[in-house]
């Protein structure tokens, strides 16, 4: 039984992880992407009564999330200023506020709204795609605090960035996300989770992210891409038990 929906926003692949451009080429920052997501999307299926749903207009990474058993959402139109969306349809959210005008944090709107128009009630989950250290017991974990709650924030890494967000409340999601989302989530009344969850809280943007990863252990896609093109850091498995 389904008690929790995590959506997962991909960008298309030649736009993501441009912060990796010095030190990888279009072809292997694609791959690295597409690894990412896979070893994101095997822990959070791990977790019991988490369904997922990947955000994108990307085939490639459509085609990996719906084979990794996830269901998939085309990126939703942006609502204009007055609040409608464009193109309006009965699985459109009627409104959203300013802060949502920006892309990613309207498409999360769109998906969790039409995610509850099928399963009222359901716990949400905003989630990063690229969190290869993740393991299943980390957001299990973050899900129990989150429900305790009500609505919780993860704190990536920087110690300024969000790498959960979790909506546990029959209320619309509300995300936030760009710079410094974790002080404005918790400003909207998030409350900031304190768990011991290092995987979770590390997506990879930038080399350092990348090394921290891999010194914590990764999973077996992204272990596998890193040796094929070469990673010098040596590529440790996490227990994913």
């Amino acid at each position: 039984m389904t008690t929790a929906h995590a959506l997962i926003p991909v960008k298309a692949l030649g736009l993501a992880k441009s912060r990796l451009a010095h030190v990888l080429d279009p072809g292997d920052r694609a791959a690295l992407v597409l690894a990412m997501l896979a070893d994101t999307l095997h822990a959070a299926l791990a977790v019991e009564g988490l369904a997922v749903t990947v955000i994108t207009t990307d085939a490639d990474v459509a085609a990996l999330a719906l084979g990794a058993g996830a269901h998939t959402l085309a990126d939703p139109p942006v609502a204009d200023t007055a609040g409608a969306s464009v193109g309006p349809g009965p699985s459109d959210p009627p409104s959203l506020d300013p802060a949502s005008l920006d892309p990613l944090n309207a498409a999360l709107s769109a998906a969790a709204h039409r995610v509850r128009s099928r399963e009222p009630g359901v716990d949400l989950i905003a989630l990063h795609a690229d969190l290869p250290a993740l393991r299943p017991a980390e957001l299990s974990a973050a899900l129990s605090a989150a429900r305790e709650a009500g609505r919780a924030v993860v704190v990536d890494h920087t110690g300024t960035g969000t790498s959960a967000l979790l909506h546990c409340t029959p209320e619309p999601l509300d995300p936030l996300f760009g710079p410094d989302s974790a002080h404005r989530h918790v400003r909207a009344g998030a409350h900031p989770l304190t768990g011991d969850w290092p995987g979770l809280r590390l997506d990879v943007d930038t080399v350092a992210d990348l090394e921290a990863a891999t010194a914590q252990g990764v999973g077996s896609a992204t272990a596998s891409v890193l040796a094929r093109i070469g990673w010098p850091m040596p590529v440790r498995h996490p227990d994913f038990g």
